[in-house]
């Protein structure tokens, strides 16, 4: 029997257009014997469109002579940009009395998402089945466009060719990479759209396809290219909004002693583990790549990994007995002794592990992070041949499924349910392929590898009190801890602080309209320890309070924190330039400015970033309360009591969440009553609470969450096979 449960899904990319049937838009108000005076019928009417996370929807309520009210929807978008810009552009439908509006700056996808929408809506209300409209024709010929995607050095530019009013050919000119540093994580997220998503535009005909979960920037952006393309050459683009048709199949796959949910890096472990261990093995992913967050960090901690002591001539890196008391006390107590001490025993075992059966390899070095030991805990890993962890998941995974013919795993499946017996027991996932189809998948075990909870505003408010810009991939929704919670299961520091390692700007200027060093300078200034920060509250924040730094730190002013520079300091940048020039740990955009050269061009750098919200130039400190929209508990600023405040806003830019479920050293889920769900195992960020301390940063040995995600990724596959394989 299936459990029928709500369950929230931040699903990247969803629907992009749909209409009901019928009319092809909802129609809840009686519209029998109106007149179409105006070209409008009385009632209301609902449209669809595609946004930055999913569908937004927008309502609107005529009479015969216009529109008189519109509302807008949009649940996935981000809260504090598309979701913010909701309100607005109702409005300027409304004014317009037309889906031809300006949009709001910074959500441009959730401004074209608006549009196609109230074109719907406003259909629907004149009558209009917008299938049956032939299509405004697109010259022939091959266009290329560009606009700002997931890079931060170039914008994304595409060539599109038409034939006939048909999409024959979507080529990159240029990905929207991130910096060099960047480029192969980059790399493999943008190449799961040009496989995935542009053939499916083009077979489909139509921009209502599916973004691609884990790659939703760069598949939004490049709907956008393609939508422009079609406008500025004799098309409408609103018109390439075609429903794709959703399969209705269920497919059962039945008999599997283990069924990994989630492909990032505890659940390739787990999957690995199990596989060698004797177990037929079922893997499901959202994202249409392997590896999620695995791929996208550098390295993980590891206690004396064998390979690497014996490069350090046979010397171990630590005392393990220091190191455990060194970590309790840390953690105040707060995490669970026996796992940190399980974690110790058993990291430095996964490297081996990985590099002696799979196609990993570690540096021969161990080094320091930032920790006041200065013990040598952490390396990066590549594939083989050095090249990259994208090469080393993928080949590993193809290793361990063809240790039994049954193995296998999908990606962009999504995982909606645990399917559960009349006893409450689970036997097994129920998931949904980006197609629509539904897979009821049967097993003995279900391990939860999920990544935390990091695109789930919900829960980010719930758990941590804010919502978060991310580096990361955020398919990791929550699903492990919200299932687990259905189940009894317990949660464990579930309100650790954000993975943090990022601090820049509110809204990243990735234009090309702008100039590398423009730019750059403005993300050096809100990154100035030099300046007076204070944090979401309106408090005084010391960015650097434990020394780890501002991309450390960020977390703690909470969703942003603001640089405020007075007029004194700021006629200083003009006259005799900056203090010091900051580049960001990621996310550097490739300018530079000599310290002590006068920022002559200073105020345009600021108009720059009033266009991207960054920056709120304010007459006083009143002033600028009453545009942030919070009290600012400072008597002055440097030393300023009037003037001009110059208001840079920044933000922490994080990887994951770092709390979760409880669980025991089998990595079962435990319930409140401290027992055991002997074939439900919890993994990765989804129980990284267990090493950590309440409301407060995870660790600081470096690596510690991709290293929990692979050694208890690795417990619980050979656990789970040990128990349910044969």
């Amino acid at each position: 029997m299936r459990k029928k449960k709500w369950f929230s899904l931040m699903l990247a990319g969803v629907l992009a257009f749909s209409m009901c049937p019928a009319s092809q838009a909802s129609e809840e108000a009686e519209t029998e014997g109106n007149s179409q005076a105006a070209g409008y019928s009385a009632g209301t009417f609902t449209g669809e469109g595609q946004g930055f996370g999913g569908t937004v929807t927008v309502t609107i309520t005529t009479d015969e002579n216009g529109i008189l009210d519109v509302s807008a929807e949009g649940p996935d978008e981000t809260p504090d940009v598309g979701g913010a810009a909701l309100d607005e552009l109702a409005a300027q439908v409304l004014e317009a009395q037309s889906s031809d509006i300006d949009g709001v700056s910074g959500a441009s996808f959730t401004s074209a998402g608006i549009r196609t929408a109230a074109q719907a809506a406003i259909d629907a209300a004149q009558g209009v089945d917008a299938t049956e409209t032939e299509k405004a024709v697109v010259a022939d010929g091959t266009y290329t466009s560009k606009t700002p995607s997931f890079g931060v050095m170039g914008e994304m530019e595409l060539s599109v060719t038409f034939e006939n009013n048909q999409i024959t050919d979507i080529t990159t000119i240029c990905a929207g990479s991130a910096t060099q540093a960047d480029e192969d994580e980059y790399s493999a997220i943008y190449a799961t759209v040009e496989e995935n998503l542009y053939p499916r535009i083009i077979e489909s005909q139509s921009l209502a396809v599916d973004s691609i979960s884990g790659a939703t920037v760069s598949s939004n952006a490049a709907k956008t290219i393609i939508a422009d393309i079609i406008d500025e050459n004799g098309g409408d683009s609103s018109q390439w909004y075609t429903a794709i048709e959703k399969s209705t199949d269920v497919v059962v796959l039945e008999d599997y002693d283990v069924i990994v949910v989630g492909l990032g890096a505890s659940g390739l472990a787990s999957y690995l583990s199990a596989a060698e261990n004797g177990a037929t093995v079922f893997g499901i992913e959202t994202a249409a790549k392997i590896g999620g967050n695995g791929t996208n960090t550098a390295g993980p901690l590891g206690v004396n990994p064998e390979k690497q002591v014996e490069n350090n001539g046979g010397e171990l890196f630590v005392d393990t007995d220091e190191l455990l008391e060194a970590w309790m006390e840390y953690t105040e107590g707060d995490a669970k002794e026996e796992l940190v001490e399980l974690f110790i025993e058993e990291s430095g075992e996964t490297f081996g592990w990985l590099e002696d059966n799979y196609d990993f390899a570690f540096l021969p070095d161990m080094y320091a992070f930032y920790d006041s030991h200065g013990w040598q805990l952490w390396t990066m890993y590549y594939d083989s041949t050095m090249t990259s962890k994208d090469i080393a998941y993928n080949n590993s995974i193809e290793t361990a499924k063809a240790m039994n013919e049954k193995n296998d795993y999908m990606t962009e499946l999504t995982a909606t349910d645990l399917l559960l017996d009349e006893d409450g027991t689970v036997i097994g996932v129920e998931a949904e392929y980006y197609d629509g189809t539904i897979y009821q998948i049967y097993g003995d075990s279900v391990i939860l590898a999920t990544g935390g909870y990091i695109g789930n505003s919900e829960m980010c408010l719930e758990y941590t009190g804010s919502t978060w810009h991310t580096k990361g991939m955020t398919p990791c929704d929550g699903f492990a801890i919200s299932e687990a919670l259905e189940l009894g299961g317990a949660l464990y520091n579930e309100d650790v602080a954000v993975e943090d390692h990022i601090a820049q700007l509110d809204t990243i200027i990735r234009s090309d309209d702008y100039s590398y060093d423009d730019k750059s300078l403005l993300t050096s200034l809100v990154l100035d320890l030099n300046y007076q920060m204070i944090d979401s509250n309106g408090d005084s924040f010391d960015g650097n309070y434990n020394g780890l730094g501002l991309a450390f730190n960020a977390w703690e002013a909470g969703s942003n924190y603001y640089v405020l520079i007075n007029e004194e300091e700021y006629e200083s940048i003009k006259t005799n330039g900056l203090i010091s020039f900051n580049e960001p740990m990621f996310f550097f955009q490739g300018g530079t400015y000599e310290e002590g050269t006068p920022v002559e061009n200073l105020d345009e750098i600021m108009a720059m970033g009033q266009e991207y919200n960054d920056v709120i130039i304010a007459d006083s400190l009143e002033a600028l309360e009453e545009q942030l929209g919070f009290t600012i508990n400072l008597d002055d600023v440097h030393g300023q009591t009037e003037g001009k405040i110059y208001c840079i806003i920044g933000a922490a830019y994080v990887y994951s969440t770092c709390g979760g479920m409880d669980v025991d050293v089998n990595m079962n889920l435990l319930k409140e009553d401290g027992t055991a769900i002997e074939n439900v195992y919890v993994v990765g960020n989804d129980s990284l609470g267990v090493l950590n301390a309440s409301d407060k940063a995870y660790v600081t040995y470096g690596g510690c969450a991709q290293g929990w995600a692979l050694t208890s990724g690795r417990l619980a596959g050979a656990n789970a096979a040990a128990k349910y394989a044969g």
